[in-house]
C-alpha cells in the first residue's frame, strides 16, 4: 500500500491502483485545476494549469526534496509511494492566475451571449484561481465562426487549444476529422476540407470541450444552464442503455448529455440517443383517455376509462374467453410486472405475449484505441467499446425476464398475432410506448376484428388505438421512473425528468389501479422491492435497491478497489467524481 503526501497529509493508496495526482488529489477531496486532461484521453500537458509542487520523502529519514525550482504537470505525475504533492503553495497559486491571464488574452469575454455560461471552465477557474486584473492591451486575435459540421459549431475565438476534441476523434471515434492548423497564437482547430465531424458519437466533442468553443447548434440559445432541471435517466433508442442526464425546464426535455458509466457507455452517447430527448415534446402525443360509446370514441375522465378496461377485461375472463396481453419492450420492468400480475390474477389461463421488437441495421462497434488514451484508473473498464445496437429499444431482456417467471416461455408478438387472427382470444390488452409506428393499417383493423374486447395503452396515436374499445394515455420514457435491462443484461435505474402530461397517466399509476393498489402514486422502488423477492431473476434488486452504475442480473457485481473519475467538464455539473454505491429512486414522480 503506497503513502502520498498531500499539502502536508498523509494518504494511502489501494495495491493495484494506477492514479495519476489529478485523480488521487480529487479522491481526497483536493481540488487541481485543469482542462486538457481527461481520464479517456491521452496525455498533452498542454493547458499548463495543472501545475504543481512535486517531491518525495525518504522513508528513512523521513527528509522531504522537492524538484527545485520547477512546478510539475499533475496529469502527467504518477502517484507513487512516498511521493509528495504541494498544490496551493504561494508558486502554485501565482503560477494558475498567470495561466489564467494567458489563456484570456484572445477571449472574447462574451459571457452574457455565450451558451457554455453556467458550466465553462474559464469561468469558474477564472473566479476560483485567476485574478481580477488584465494587463493585456494590445489587440486581440479575431477569428469567425465556422460550422465543422451540420451539428456543432466552433467559436475558435473562445478556443484555449486544450485539443481534446481533437484527440477524440482521433483515439476514441479513430475518424480523425479535427486537426491544428499553424502555430503559436495562430494556432486553430479545424476539420480536414471535405470531412465534417460526423461521425457517430460526434455530438460528444461539445461534451468534451470545457469552454464555449464547440457548441451544439440544436442546443444553442435555446436555455440557459442553471435554469435546467437535471435527472439521472437512461436513453431508451437502443438496447445499449446509455446512462444520460435529461435536463429539463418548465415541462419540456432540452437536451441529453452523457453520465459516466464504466460498464455501459464510458462517458459518450451517440448522436442518435443525443437527440431522442425531443420525442417526449412531440405535441401529437396522446393526451386523453377515450371510451368507445355508440360505436364512438369518447374523451372521458381517468377513473371512467380505467374501470371500462377493468370490466371488460374482467368480463371476458368470468366468461370463459381467454385474454391476450401485449407487454412492450419499451416498459420497465416493473411496469411488466404490474401487467402480468394483473392479467394472470384475472385469468391464470391469460398469455401474455411481448411486442414488436423494432430493429434497424446491424450492430455498430467503435473500439477505442487501445495503445493512447486510459490514464490513471485502471480498476475499471480499460478502453471500453461502445456499441450502437439494432434492437432500438430498452428492455427486451427485462421484460422476457418477467414472462418467463410468469409462464415459462416468452410469446413473440407474430406468434400471438397469428392466434389471435384465428380467433384465439376474447380481449386483448396492448401496451405500446414505442416510438416508431410497429403495426399497418390492414394488420390492425384485421387483429380488431378478431378480439371482441380491445384496451390499447399507448403514447401514440395510432390505427389500432382508433379502432380500440378503451383508449388510455400512458407515458414517455422522459414521464416515468424505473429500471431497464440492456442487452448485456445490466439492470439500471431511469428517474422520471417529466411529470406526466394533462390527460395522462404513467403506465406504473395505471397498472396499479386497475389491480386495486390504490389511486395516489405508487414509487417504482416499492415494486421493484416486490419484484425481487417474487421473481428470482431479479434477486440482486433486493429491497429495490441497485448500485449507482446497475447490476448484472446472473450474480452480483463486485465493485473493483478504486473509485472511477467522472471528469466534472464531461459531467453534468456536480457530479464530479461520481462514486459507486447503493442509489434509491428519489425526486421524481413514480420515483
Amino acid at each position: 500500500m503506497a503513502t502520498i503526501i498531500i499539502n502536508g497529509e498523509e494518504h494511502t493508496l489501494p495495491e493495484g491502483e494506477k492514479l495519476n495526482a489529478i485523480q488521487l488529489a480529487l479522491r481526497v477531496g483536493v481540488d487541481i485545476p485543469y482542462y486538457c486532461w481527461h481520464p479517456a484521453l491521452s496525455v498533452v500537458a498542454n493547458c499548463r494549469m495543472c501545475e504543481i509542487e512535486v517531491g518525495s520523502k525518504d522513508p528513512k529519514t523521513g527528509e522531504i526534496k522537492m524538484i527545485p525550482n520547477k512546478l510539475v504537470p499533475a496529469c502527467q505525475t504518477p502517484a507513487k509511494d512516498m511521493t509528495v504533492l504541494v498544490t496551493n503553495s504561494p508558486k502554485v497559486k501565482a503560477h494558475q492566475r498567470m495561466v489564467m491571464e494567458y489563456l484570456l488574452i484572445n477571449h472574447p469575454l462574451d459571457c452574457p451571449v455565450c451558451d457554455q455560461a453556467g458550466e465553462c471552465g474559464l469561468q469558474d477557474y477564472s473566479y476560483e484561481y485567476g485574478q481580477a486584473i488584465h494587463r493585456f492591451v494590445e489587440e486581440r486575435n479575431v477569428n469567425p465562426r465556422k460550422d465543422v459540421s451540420d451539428l456543432i459549431q466552433l467559436n475558435q475565438d473562445r478556443c484555449i487549444m486544450c485539443t481534446r476534441c481533437v484527440r477524440f476523434t482521433r483515439e476514441i471515434t479513430q475518424t480523425g476529422e479535427l486537426q491544428v492548423m499553424r502555430r503559436g497564437s495562430h494556432a486553430e482547430i479545424d476539420i480536414f476540407p471535405g470531412h465534417p465531424v460526423d461521425n457517430p458519437l460526434a455530438g460528444n466533442v461539445v461534451d468534451l470541450c470545457p469552454v464555449g468553443a464547440l457548441l451544439d447548434k440544436d442546443f444553442l440559445h435555446k436555455q440557459r444552464v442553471w435554469f435546467l432541471s437535471k435527472h439521472d435517466s437512461l436513453c431508451t433508442r437502443c438496447s445499449t442503455g446509455c446512462n444520460v442526464s435529461a435536463e429539463e425546464n418548465r415541462g419540456a426535455l432540452w437536451r441529453f448529455k452523457p453520465r459516466f458509466n464504466p460498464h455501459v457507455n464510458d462517458y459518450w452517447i451517440c448522436d442518435e440517443g443525443r437527440a431522442s430527448y425531443k420525442t417526449a415534446n412531440d405535441l401529437a402525443l396522446l393526451a386523453a383517455m377515450y371510451v368507445r360509446q355508440d360505436g364512438d370514441l369518447r374523451l372521458v375522465p381517468i377513473d371512467q376509462a380505467l374501470n371500462a378496461a377493468g370490466r371488460g377485461l374482467a368480463r371476458a375472463a368470468e366468461s370463459g374467453g381467454t385474454i391476450a396481453g401485449v407487454m412492450s419492450p419499451f416498459l420497465t420492468v416493473e411496469e411488466a410486472y404490474l401487467m402480468a400480475s394483473y392479467l394472470k390474477g384475472l385469468s391464470p389461463a391469460s398469455v401474455l405475449a411481448l411486442g414488436p421488437v423494432p430493429t434497424r441495421g446491424e450492430d455498430l462497434t467503435i473500439q477505442p484505441d487501445q495503445h493512447k488514451g486510459r490514464t490513471g484508473d485502471t480498476s475499471f473498464i480499460v478502453a471500453r467499446p461502445f456499441t450502437i445496437r439494432a434492437e432500438k429499444c430498452p428492455n427486451r431482456r427485462g421484460v422476457e425476464a418477467v414472462l418467463e417467471h410468469f409462464q415459462g416461455e416468452v410469446i413473440g408478438f407474430d406468434d400471438l398475432l397469428r392466434r389471435a387472427k384465428a380467433g384465439e382470444f376474447q380481449a386483448l390488452y396492448i401496451v405500446s410506448d414505442a416510438i416508431d409506428p410497429w403495426i399497418g393499417e390492414a394488420e390492425a383493423r384485421e387483429l380488431r376484428d378478431k378480439v371482441e374486447f380491445l384496451v390499447m395503452q399507448d403514447t401514440q396515436v395510432t390505427t389500432l388505438a382508433e379502432l380500440a374499445d378503451v383508449v388510455l394515455a400512458g407515458a414517455t420514457f422522459a414521464e416515468k421512473a424505473g429500471c431497464y435491462v440492456n442487452a448485456d443484461g445490466r439492470l439500471q435505474y431511469a428517474e422520471a425528468a417529466l411529470p406526466p402530461r394533462d390527460g395522462s397517466l404513467p403506465d406504473l399509476d395505471l397498472l396499479a389501479i386497475l389491480l386495486g393498489r390504490g389511486r395516489g402514486p405508487v414509487h417504482s422502488r416499492d415494486i421493484l422491492a416486490e419484484l425481487a423477492q417474487m421473481v428470482p431473476a431479479f434477486a440482486v434488486a433486493e429491497g429495490g435497491k441497485i448500485p449507482a452504475f446497475g447490476i448484472v442480473l446472473e450474480q452480483p457485481e463486485p465493485v473493483g478497489p478504486g473509485v472511477p473519475f467522472a471528469d466534472p467538464w464531461t459531467q453534468p455539473r456536480g457530479l464530479k467524481g461520481d462514486r459507486p454505491g447503493e442509489t434509491s429512486p428519489k425526486g421524481s414522480r413514480n420515483a
